[in-house]
């Protein structure tokens, strides 16, 4: 911790603001990105001190952070946070989108920062990629492919949430989901090719709405009898970064249970942005679903 010096540290004239913070919850050691941060403004006295409290609880009391300087209003070098001085560190070369926040046991937290003014799908997408145990990106990158991500058409409630800073998980993990139904032809559908490989054929939209129960429904798929699991996603209408999410998850607990997980027939976009965040290295991608069934290697 920084002592109060004879230059004292900048104090805020608000109260630490709960910040729009997603954080990777199981860490992968190949990832590039530990999570991201939509700041509310480029005032940095405003929006660290949030910032530094919510990095604090979750990832240990915070030293010191690094900053690039493009985007800030000012460039404070001690900034007060609960009663201590935390460094701030600007430099010309660190990338305008990115934070390192330094822990008191040296630990660092890679952060993606969202600039203030994007749209709140893009946004909300950049983070949700950029918290991906398997993210294998740089921050720019994230945010191309975010920015690539077509919004699914909204309902009125959803709009409603956008204006208020979108549909965002806080630091304490809580979120909000959309209410939008899933039909019944958009449900997965399980079929078993001999007594222990499965095939998963997913249809429709991905999304914040869908993912729970498709979560649950892949879960189920992958169980300890299982040799293989292959996920048809040659119907899948719409993908979002929960869908991403969704995936990672997948992945995570086929290597837990031992089960070989492949992914099958994604079309374009889909293939383009598991391409970019680096899937195709957790999960082998199949261009149809009989190559993946028929492929004796694992």
């Amino acid at each position: 911790m920084a002592p109060f010096t004879q230059h004292p540290p900048t104090v805020s004239d608000t109260p630490p603001s709960v910040p729009r913070l997603r954080l990777n919850s199981t860490p992968y050691r190949g990832a590039v990105l530990d999570g991201g941060w939509w700041p509310r403004s480029g005032d940095p006295v405003a929006e660290l001190p949030g910032l530094v409290l919510a990095l604090d609880a979750h990832r240990g009391t915070v030293h010191g952070l690094e900053l690039g300087v493009t985007g800030w209003r000012t460039r404070p070098e001690l900034l007060a946070v609960a009663g201590r001085a935390v460094h701030l560190s600007w430099s010309l070369d660190m990338p305008a989108d990115l934070l390192v926040a330094v822990a008191c046991n040296g630990s660092r937290t890679r952060l993606l920062v969202v600039p203030p003014g994007t749209g709140a799908f893009t946004a909300s997408s950049a983070l949700d990629l950029a918290a991906l145990a398997t993210n294998t990106a740089r921050a720019s990158e994230v945010m191309g492919v975010a920015s690539m991500l077509p919004p699914p058409p909204r309902t009125a409630p959803e709009t409603d949430w956008e204006s208020e800073g979108g549909l965002l998980h806080e630091a304490e993990g809580t979120a909000r989901t959309s209410r939008r139904p899933r039909s019944a032809e958009a449900a997965p559908r399980e079929e078993h090719n001999g007594p222990r490989q499965v095939l998963v054929r997913v249809r429709g939209e991905i999304d914040l709405a869908t993912v729970p129960s498709y979560r649950d429904d892949l879960f189920d798929a992958l169980r300890a009898d299982a040799d293989r699991v292959v996920v048809d996603l040659s119907g899948v209408t719409f993908f979002s970064a929960a869908g991403v999410s969704l995936l990672a998850a997948a992945w995570m607990r086929a290597e837990a249970l031992g089960v070989d997980l492949r992914l099958a027939a994604p079309s374009e976009q889909v293939r383009r942005v598991l391409g970019i965040i680096g899937m195709h290295e957790l999960s082998p991608v199949y261009a149809t679903t009989e190559e993946a069934m028929l492929d004796s290697r694992r």
